[in-house]
């Protein structure tokens, strides 16, 4: 396995599940970061999420009647689908996906963990060494054929976004910067500043940045109007 870590996306109101599944999976040799244990004093929560979630292998998925319902949950997997982070969901009680989340799940295979709750737990488990596992194999074979992708793919591409000669985007806490902070807050909340720092960051173009942002607004419709006023706001036409 990578040397990294699963995410663990839960409710607050689960959190008695959410420790008993991060118990399971670390006693199997799956390392977790769940955030009631591995945000330290003094850090800022948003973006010890966000730097979670870029540094996860996967993320775990708690599914129930409170997570169904948490915007903040629906912030956790658009910022993982954003960096293409594998999803593994576990249902905890016999309810169907609403909303935003009947979307997000659509096409993930979820287990339940009930009525068996060790044989699921154990299922998870299995399941995540499974898919890690041969995502690892594909990249090195990748490698050692010369031609990477996957996982190794996705470093270059990260390692090259990390050697752009020019400075952000836009300057952190300048009027174009707040104005955008803004206009993302409306869809996802405070973390927005976080996610506007790094998109700033990472981008080579403004057209780039801007499809970096947009991938966290989940409506089409929404999507559409938030590129058309980020463009405004950096002065590039659609």
């Amino acid at each position: 396995m990578v040397d990294s870590h699963l995410f663990i996306c839960f409710s607050s109101k689960d959190e008695t599940v959410a420790r008993e599944v991060v118990g399971s999976l670390e006693a199997d040799g799956l390392k977790c970061w769940i955030s009631l244990r591995d945000v330290l004093p003094g850090q800022n929560y948003q973006e010890a999420i966000v730097k979670a979630l870029e540094a996860a292998s996967g993320i775990v998925f708690l599914f129930s009647e409170q997570s169904n319902k948490s915007a903040e949950i629906k912030k956790e997997l658009s910022i993982g689908g954003s960096m293409s982070v594998p999803v593994f969901p576990l249902r905890l009680s016999p309810i169907a996906p609403s909303g935003a989340l009947r979307y997000e799940l659509a096409i993930r295979q979820w287990i339940d963990i009930f009525p068996h709750r060790q044989h699921a737990l154990a299922k998870l488990a299995k399941t995540i060494k499974g898919a890690i596992d041969g995502s690892v194999a594909e990249d090195e074979a990748a490698f050692n054929r010369g031609r990477p992708t996957g996982a190794v793919a996705a470093a270059a591409a990260k390692r090259a976004a990390g050697k752009k000669e020019s400075g952000p985007i836009i300057a952190s806490g300048s009027k174009q910067f707040e104005a955008i902070r803004a206009l993302l807050a409306r869809h996802i909340g405070p973390i927005a500043k976080v996610l506007v720092e790094k998109a700033a960051s990472e981008a080579r173009t403004p057209d780039e940045f801007c499809e970096k942002l947009s991938t966290h607004v989940a409506a089409p419709a929404d999507r559409n109007s938030f590129m058309r006023a980020v463009h405004k706001e950096l002065s590039v036409k659609s």
